[in-house]
């Protein structure tokens, strides 16, 4: 599939048309990765236009700056870069969650599952961990990554907030991977911001 194939419903309010047709155009669509029959969705480009990066982080802030959100946590690596300019937009911490070995000081994580089913694109365990006061208890928490695959990571970093006795707002994605069904694996919220327009919309 090209991207001449390829249209998405932006869920951005008041998006003009020359920051639609940068987002479209930035996002690089390779078709069969990381298995045949997905169609993975390359952000890099967004973050190299000024104007799709921006239209996505404004978005983003307008969705959730009157949800009550305390904090915001982005899951390693890729989705620091949407969720810590977020956390500046809604002026509240911005918490890092790290593979495992990444934090010199005292921590907490969480260990979970990669797969999500026979067919699934990843198997085997990982685990995130934060800084030990990242989080306190009570924080009302918008958990941000760049892709949904399979839910494993959004559904571990959701365990992680709980753990500590915050809780889960929403859970939020630039793009998603359909075909793998992650939704339906993480039982908090999802809004993933551009989507497939043949897709499910949320």
């Amino acid at each position: 599939e090209t991207m001449a194939e390829m249209r998405y419903k932006l869920h951005i309010d008041g998006v003009t048309p020359e920051a639609r047709g940068e987002i479209e155009n930035a996002i690089t669509v390779v078709p069969n990765f990381p298995r045949p029959g997905l169609v993975f969705k390359d952000l890099s480009p967004v973050l190299g236009s000024p104007l799709a990066y921006k239209t996505v982080i404004d978005g983003l802030v307008a969705r959730y700056q009157s949800k009550g959100i305390t904090a915001v946590v982005g899951i390693e690596c890729r989705g620091y870069c949407f969720a810590a300019p977020v956390a500046l937009g809604l002026k509240v911490p911005f918490v890092p969650f790290r593979k495992p070995g990444k934090l010199p000081c005292k921590s907490v994580g969480v260990d979970f599952n990669l797969g999500a089913g026979g067919k699934s694109a990843c198997f085997g365990k990982d685990r995130l961990e934060m800084r030990e006061d990242g989080l306190q208890a009570g924080s009302k928490v918008l958990i941000i990554d760049d892709m949904l695959g399979t839910g494993a990571t959004l559904v571990g970093a959701c365990e992680l907030v709980e753990k500590v006795n915050a809780e889960v707002v929403e859970c939020a994605c630039i793009v998603d991977l359909s075909g793998l069904k992650g939704r339906e694996r993480v039982v908090k919220p999802v809004f993933v911001l551009i989507e497939e327009e043949d897709g499910n919309i949320a």
